[in-house]
Parts: structure tokens; C-alpha cells; sequence
């Protein structure tokens, strides 16, 4: 009985550091996305990958340790990029 219980909890880190690792990777992702809306506020294409990218990164960020503390950045992101499509159209 407690083996099982054991095996769950030495799962547990291996997906926190896979999650991190996700983390990472969006984030690099979207900083990169962001650079290129920054050149062209306008740039439709850019704008619609980087809605998609932070709703992906919403989840992978609330499940890992170290990006947790920026889920709420992520929103006001999301809110200022909405902000952006609106006074383009």
C-alpha cells in the first residue's frame, strides 16, 4: 500500500521540472512574439500567435512552481494585447 503512495510522490518533481522546462520555453516564445508586435503594432499574424501562446502558457505557468507568480502578468498581458486589436480594427 504505501509503495504506491511512494511512486506518486517520486513523480511529482519530474513533471514540476517538466513544467518548468514548458515554462521556459513559452516565455522565451512569447518575449520573441512580443519583440515582433513591437516592431509592427499591426502585424495581425503576430498578434493572433501571441493570444495563443499566453492562453497555452496561462496553464503551464499556474502548474509550475516558478512561474506561478506571473499567471497575473499574464492576464494584464493578455488585456493589453486585447487593447491592442481593438484600436487596430
Amino acid at each position: 500500500m504505501f509503495k504506491s503512495l511512494k511512486s506518486l510522490w517520486e513523480k511529482a518533481p519530474e513533471k514540476g521540472v517538466e513544467n518548468d522546462i514548458q515554462a521556459q520555453q513559452l516565455a522565451e516564445e512569447i518575449a520573441e512574439l512580443e519583440a515582433r508586435l513591437e516592431k509592427d503594432p499591426r502585424d495581425s499574424e503576430a498578434q493572433k500567435q501571441l493570444m495563443l501562446t499566453y492562453n497555452r502558457a496561462l496553464k503551464v505557468y499556474a502548474s509550475s512552481q516558478r512561474y506561478r507568480s506571473q499567471v497575473d502578468t499574464l492576464f494584464e498581458q493578455i488585456d493589453a494585447l486585447r487593447n491592442v486589436i481593438r484600436r487596430n480594427i
